[in-house]
């Protein structure tokens, strides 16, 4: 009897280890083979032959720009629609002078479109540059800079600076119908208002805003008749302004 009970005990136990064995076994088998298709997969989505960009597209408002400049700037693309460098075709685009921002997508199954929004100049920066919106500089050709614009000059790095003055003061002097043509700051900091009228006003260095008021209360009340015989008017001083009418 007890060795019937052994036997018994042995059989069913050896089965159920055989179990467990060949269904792990199935396991690893499967999970090998999803690893191996999914290792495929990238590999084949990395060749550069599958699904190459044939097409380069760009569109925006363009006024200095166009669609050829854009295309010819994105260089020659290398990738597939997968595995192309979306961020380095952008950073090219972006370094043209005229380009304010990019945006560079892929559009299936072989296009790449870019998206431009192209620089808004404000103001000169002397002859060699040009100021937007954001008081940033940027340099394209000569050639393209707008003509109209008002010309700002200065130390380096007092661009930005210089457009704030430059829009408040407009702003300031606009019920007087005078336009500012030039500001230009000195090394000492000292600034000096160019009207297109040849009218020039020199505010100096400090209280710069303090002064212009005191220059439109003095238009209002006796220059505004007197305007366009006067050819410069020094307001530096701490009470007064002192006069040059043209010759």
């Amino acid at each position: 009897m007890a060795t019937r009970a052994v036997k018994q005990a042995v059989v069913p136990g050896s089965q159920i280890d055989w179990r467990r064995y060949m269904t792990s076994l199935s396991r690893v088998s499967v999970s090998a083979a999803i690893i191996s298709l999914v290792v495929l997969g990238i590999m084949k989505l990395n060749d550069p032959s599958l699904l190459p960009i044939e097409k380069i597209r760009a569109q925006g408002s363009f006024v200095n720009l166009t669609e050829k400049m854009l295309v010819s700037k994105a260089g020659h693309i290398s990738g597939g629609y997968f595995n192309i460098d979306v961020r380095s075709v952008q950073e090219n685009i972006e370094s043209l002078p005229w380009v304010d921002k990019a945006y560079v997508r892929r559009m299936w199954p072989d296009t790449l479109m870019i998206t431009v929004s192209e620089q808004q100049a404000k103001a000169w920066w002397g002859d060699k540059g040009l100021i937007n919106a954001r008081g940033e500089l940027f340099m394209p050709d000569r050639k393209t800079f707008p003509v109209g614009l008002p010309v700002l000059s200065g130390p380096d790095e007092s661009h930005k600076q210089l457009l704030e003055h430059y829009m408040t003061m407009s702003q300031t002097l606009l019920e007087t119908g005078l336009v500012i043509q030039q500001l230009s700051m000195d090394a000492r900091r000292s600034l000096t208002i160019h009207f297109e009228n040849g009218l020039k006003i020199f505010l100096g260095r400090d209280e710069h805003y303090a002064r212009l008021d005191r220059f439109m209360r003095m238009y209002k009340r006796i220059l505004v008749t007197e305007i366009s015989r006067i050819q410069q008017i020094d307001m530096r001083y701490t009470n007064g302004f002192t006069i040059s009418r043209k010759q």
